[in-house]
């Protein structure tokens, strides 16, 4: 069983991220003897990986279950990396926040706390289209019940675990399958059509990778289904660009009228002037300004 450990810039709150995973992303992790586990995907090859953390040490212990390449396991560590932002250096945002009276308690009480991104930018638009004006519990069912349609199926540890559906694999459904699962025709149309534009090459989402956000905000609402929030998920849960402010999203605003003890939900407009003063680190604001909802 290969095994690497990946030391995180400190502070890093393990505990509480996967506390957080468990919880929230019951869809894709799980626990297992100890360690936080999910699939995904090593030079296209579906492989169990579990994460702990060792608390003396401080370093990030990851297992890779079953036979890799030195290719594939370099390739993990650096998917591992980019997941829990283990090289994100938060004492810069802690500085920032401090001179703001009302995000310093918050990063006093998630110190440590990162964005767990997620593997791929696939996983990360689909399931954010799923999201769209749906609470977490039924979001998270209606992906887990789409990769149970159609992902992968891997045997280890004496289980079956089921991996998130490639482009191709999504591809080749039909709308009426992912509607007998419950998802609404439109949100089955953007889904399976997302997928088809990647497949052929209408839609090359590595290549968002080297624009700027608002460029990529551009180039993904030119797809059918896919508006400013979502993009800006992505970019956020996708990449983990720092600087983002999704400041339509209703989760953001009830926070910050909580936080900053507004007598009522702020606009949109009125959240971006408040906003303004937590560039360049807006991600991190808004992260756990949601944190803070509990």
């Amino acid at each position: 069983m290969p095994t690497f450990a990946v030391s995180p810039t400190q502070p890093f709150h393990f505990q509480r991220m996967a506390r957080r995973l468990l919880q929230l992303e019951k869809s894709t992790y799980r626990e297992l003897n100890g360690y936080v586990v999910r699939t995904v995907r090593l030079s296209k090859e579906p492989f169990l990986i579990g994460f702990r953390y060792d608390e003396g040490g401080q370093q990030l212990q990851v297992d890779v279950k079953g036979q890799v390449t030195d290719e594939q396991l370099s390739e993990a560590e650096q998917l591992v990396r980019h997941m829990f932002s283990t090289d994100v250096d938060l004492s810069q945002f802690y500085r920032h926040a401090a001179e703001d009276c009302h995000l310093a308690p918050l990063t006093n009480q998630f110190a440590g706390v990162r964005m767990v991104r997620d593997p791929d930018l696939f996983e990360c638009l689909v399931k954010t289209v799923i999201s769209q004006q749906l609470n977490l519990a039924f979001a998270g069912t209606l992906t887990k019940r789409l990769i149970a349609l159609a992902g992968d199926t891997l045997e280890a540890e004496g289980k079956t675990w089921r991996v998130f559906p490639t482009p191709e694999q999504v591809a080749k459904l039909r709308y009426e399958q992912l509607q007998q699962l419950q998802f609404n025709r439109r949100k089955a149309e953007y889904i399976i059509d997302i997928a088809r534009k990647i497949v052929d090459g209408a839609l090359d989402l590595d290549s968002l990778l080297n624009m700027a956000d608002e460029e990529v905000v551009a180039t993904l609402t030119r797809v059918r289904g896919v508006g400013r929030w979502t993009a800006e998920c992505l970019l956020l849960f996708g990449m983990g660009r720092p600087d983002l402010l999704p400041a339509a999203d209703i989760g953001l605003r009830n926070a910050v009228r909580r936080v900053y003890k507004l007598d009522r939900q702020p606009t949109e407009t009125e959240v971006r002037n408040i906003g303004s003063a937590w560039s360049p680190w807006s991600s991190y604001a808004t992260f756990y300004l949601w944190e803070s909802l509990g």
